[in-house]
């Protein structure tokens, strides 16, 4: 069959479908479809995003203004407290070998110092 062949029996069952008349449709129809659909969606009726998503934009508004209009603390009440001036904290070196070092609080100059620093050569010939 080639391609006229086909075009041609397109076109006559084409014109055969437009002739035909619609099928009476029942009024009831659509109501049975989702009384059908309805029955067997079960527990998947439950996942129907629209509905929820619909469902819960109240309380994402609500969860919104709350965050909006929440009193946060001031820079005022956190600098209540007296305050001392900075001391200069003591080079620490940080060895990564070390396993108290990494237990412990190390500023970062001296994790710089150490990552930049060549390894110690050992020479174990």
């Amino acid at each position: 069959m080639n391609q006229n062949e086909r075009d041609r029996d397109q076109d006559s069952i084409a014109a055969l479908l437009r002739e035909t008349p619609a099928a009476p449709v029942s009024s009831n129809f659509l109501a049975r479809v989702n009384e059908r659909i309805d029955e067997t969606a079960g527990w998947l009726g439950l996942t129907d995003f629209r509905a929820w998503t619909l469902g819960l934009v109240p309380a994402a508004v609500a969860l919104m203004l709350v965050a909006i209009l929440w009193p946060a603390t001031t820079v005022a009440s956190l600098s209540a407290k007296p305050t001392t001036p900075p001391q200069a904290v003591p080079s620490q070196t940080f060895t990564p070998s070390s396993y108290s070092d990494w237990q412990q609080d190390v500023p970062a100059n001296a994790l710089l110092e150490a990552a930049l620093q060549s390894p110690a050569r050992t020479d174990a010939r």
